[in-house]
Parts: structure tokens; sequence; C-alpha cells
């Protein structure tokens, strides 16, 4: 089984050919891992520049609706100019249209004072004429009575006389009562003409008291009205020209933004594109160093590729068995139908073969990180990179609301399928080493080396054996 995945090491090479093979895998062994760390700032750099454009677009997009929202506000402003202008003008003409209004009520109020107090001189003239009337009528009533005195004396010869004389008297009688009733009649109507009078007097004081005032009135209102409009139109004004201002200004900045932006694209392409040349030429420094290992040359990686190796094919082995235990079926070994595991976070997932490794593979995982110091981590991987049972110490149970303490202690049932753990489990040839940065949080990264071997399950490749080593 070891034989697949560790070429036999021949002892037929000349001393200075496997002296120069291991020092053209230590060179490409160190040129890859200072690629690597070159790669992983770039890739640091791509990030920061991408987020960098995304703020820059936002902002541009920020730019051009201010510069928006600026032109409407000078519409609004240039439209609320027009109004208060129309609005002032109206004013001054419902006010003076209202003032026009009261003048002629005064007038009115004068003119019908002046003609009811014409009105009570005539009524007063007619009482006096109906005293003078009836004092004639006294009068003549006497002078009737002493012309029927005379016409008794003179007898028979005085009776026609006696009879005119009747009829003055009746007449006078007459004259009276119908004076006395005028008389009444104008009294009743004085009364109510004084009334009148009385209250076109009051009227009229109201209304010249109202007229003074709504004039003192009209001056100071007009005076408060033009004032306001004014200033009111001066703060429009400075409005409509500040938001030109603004508008000018926030074009200027989101022309410059767009610019900014366009070189930050650009540039990113182009860190882009060196990041994956810097990634090619690394892979080619660990296609070097996968030559070497498997042409059974010693360097400082030879230990750990050998662990890895021997664990992987040891693996191997347990599956077989478990196979032909009838412990599980091949085609549950080989089950990639990942079903994730409820409120998981990070996401965890399960398959048909996890139990079988959690009962497999801790003791086995365990005795690697006790091989060398520098193991940080061991594991085994499928071909998707999924990750089911890991060391004892990363396989804690997950924390409600805890994201970035599971990530960090709960990494087994993990999906890991960076370029990384993709290469180391989809590999089937040679053993492989490859270098990468392991984020430690808070923009903090240590150089890692892993090493993995392919696990073979009679002949079919399962995934991989993983063994992290620190730098």
């Amino acid at each position: 089984m070891i034989d697949q995945v560790l070429a036999p090491v021949t002892d037929d090479r000349a001393p200075d050919t496997a002296a120069l093979i291991a020092r053209i895998s230590e060179i490409a062994g160190s040129l890859g891992l200072e690629l690597v760390s070159v790669s992983g700032a770039v890739d640091t750099v791509i990030r920061r520049h991408g987020d960098q454009a995304k703020t820059l677009d936002t902002l541009a997009q920020a730019a051009a609706e201010v510069s928006a929202q600026n032109a409407r506000l000078v519409e609004l402003a240039r439209a609320a100019e027009g109004t208060l202008d129309r609005s002032a003008r109206e004013t001054e003409q419902r006010v003076g249209e209202a003032l026009n209004a009261m003048s002629q009520w005064v007038h009115s109020a004068e003119g019908s004072a002046a003609r009811i107090s014409s009105l009570s001189q005539s009524l007063s003239s007619v009482g006096h004429i109906a005293k003078s009337i009836e004092t004639i009528a006294a009068n003549t009533n006497l002078l009737a009575l002493n012309a029927t005195i005379e016409a008794a004396r003179a007898g028979d010869a005085g009776r026609g006389f006696a009879v005119v004389a009747q009829e003055v008297k009746t007449l006078s009688g007459q004259t009276r009562e119908a004076s006395r009733h005028i008389q009444q009649t104008l009294g009743a109507l004085t009364q109510e003409i004084d009334a009148l009078m009385r209250i076109s007097e009051e009227n009229l004081k109201m209304a010249l008291a109202m007229s003074g005032r709504s004039e003192g009135a009209e001056t100071a209102s007009l005076a408060a009205i033009s004032g306001t409009f004014a200033q009111v139109r001066e703060t429009v004004h400075a409005v409509t020209d500040g938001a030109g201002l603004i508008e000018g200004r926030s074009t200027d900045v989101q022309n410059g933004l767009s610019n900014l932006s366009a070189d930050v694209v650009a540039l990113d392409k182009l860190l882009t594109e060196g990041g994956k040349r810097l990634e090619r030429v690394a892979m080619d420094g660990e296609a070097i160093m996968q030559v070497t290992a498997s042409a059974g040359v010693q360097n400082a990686d030879s230990g750990m590729v050998r662990k890895a190796a021997e664990t992987a094919a040891h693996i191997g082995i347990l599956f077989e068995n478990a196979l032909i235990k009838g412990d599980i079926s091949e085609t549950d070994l080989f089950d990639e139908r990942y079903q994730p595991i409820e409120d998981s976070d990070p996401p965890q997932y399960m398959t048909r073969f996890v139990a079988l490794t959690d009962r497999l593979l801790p003791d086995v995982q365990e005795q690697v990180l006790d091989f060398d110091p520098r193991i940080s981590f061991c594991a085994a991987v499928d071909r998707k990179g999924f990750l089911p049972t890991h060391n004892r110490k990363f396989s804690l149970t997950q924390r409600p609301f805890e994201p970035e303490w599971n990530a960090a202690n709960c990494r087994n049932r993990r999906l890991f399928n960076d370029r990384v753990g993709l290469r180391a489990g989809q590999n089937s040839g040679a053993p492989l080493v490859q270098a990468y940065r392991r984020d430690m949080g808070n923009g903090d990264f240590i150089m890692m080396k892993d090493v993995s071997a392919p696990i073979f399950v009679h002949g079919r490749h399962w995934g991989g054996f993983r063994i992290g080593v620190k730098l």
C-alpha cells in the first residue's frame, strides 16, 4: 500500500547527484514558502483593494445621489421663490381689498348717519307744525263756540250761521284729534329715529376706529409681510446658491471617485493576475518538492512526508477491514451527500461514514500529533475537502452565538475546500507538500506547511491524510 504513495529509494545514485537534488529540493521549498508568503500578502492587498473598490463605488453612488438631490433642491427652491412672490402679491391685493371695503363701510355709515339726522330734523319740524295745527284748531273751536253763541242771540236770523259754526266746531275737533294722533305717531317715530341715530353713531364710531386701526395695521402688516417675504427670499436665494455650489462640488467628487474607482479596479485586476502567477510559481516549487520526495531524496520534510504516507496507508487498511467486516458499505464509505447540522455556525455537516471515522481515526491521529512538536494538527479528509473527525482538541461542541470560538475549537465535520484543502483531498499521486498562510484572526497570519498523502481503499481513491506543520 505504501508503495503507491511513496516510491522506494534506490541506492545506485551518485552521492553528488543526490546532494544536488536535495539542495534543489531545499531551495524549491524555501522559494515556495517565500512565494506563498508574498502571494498571501498580495491576496490580502487584493481583498482590501476589492473592499476599497466597493467603498469607492458606494461613495460614487452616494455622490451621484447627493448631486441629484441637490438638483431637486434647487428646483424646489426656485419653485418656492415663485410661490412666495405670488403669495406676496396676492396678500397685498387682499389686504388692499379689505381696507377698501372698510373705507366703503365708513362712508356708508357716515351717509346713513347724515340721512337719519336729516330725517330726525324733518320729523321735529312736522311735530312743530302738528302742534301749530292743534293750536289753530283750538282757536278755531273757540271761534266756532263764540259764533254759536252769537247765532243763538240772533234767533232765526242767525240759524244758518249757527249751522256753519257747528260744522266749523266739528272740523276743529277732528283737526285737533288728528293733530294729537299725528303727534303721538311722531313721538313713537321720533323715539325709533333717536334709537337708530344712536346705533348709527355707534356704528360710525366703530367704523372710524376700525378704519384707523386698519390703516395703521395695514401699514404695519404690509411692512411685516414684506420684511418676512424679503427674508424668505434671501434665504431661498442662499439655499439655491448653496445647493448649486454643492451640486458642482458633488459632480467633481463623483467624477473623482469614479476615476479613482476605475483605477483601483484596474490595479485590482493587475494584482489578481500577479497573485495567480505567484501561485503558479509556488505550485511549481511544490511540484519540485513532490518530485524530489517521490525520488526518495532526503530533506527537511522527508520525515513528515513518510509519516503522512504511512498514516494514509494505515487508514486505508482500517477502511478496507471495515468493509470486509461489514461495518460499512462501500457506498456509505464514499458518501458525498453532506447534510448540514442544524444551527451550526460555522456550518458543520454529516455523512454516512462519520460514525465510522469517529470510531477508527481518533487514536491514529492523536499518535501522529505526538510524532513531532511542530505538528499543529492532523486529520483525514475526503476528496471534497470534508474533514469528518479531527483531533480531540479541535472537536469541541459548538457554542450558540459564538462563531469565532466555534471556528477555532470545533473544526470537525467541516468542509475545507480552499486550495490547500482541495489539493490534499484530490491528490492521488506522490505525497504533497504545500505552504500556506494560516489566518489567526485580527489580521495575524503564520506560515504553515501542509504535508499530505492520498488514502486508497481497495485501489479506489478516498481522500488524503493531512499534517499541518508549524514553521
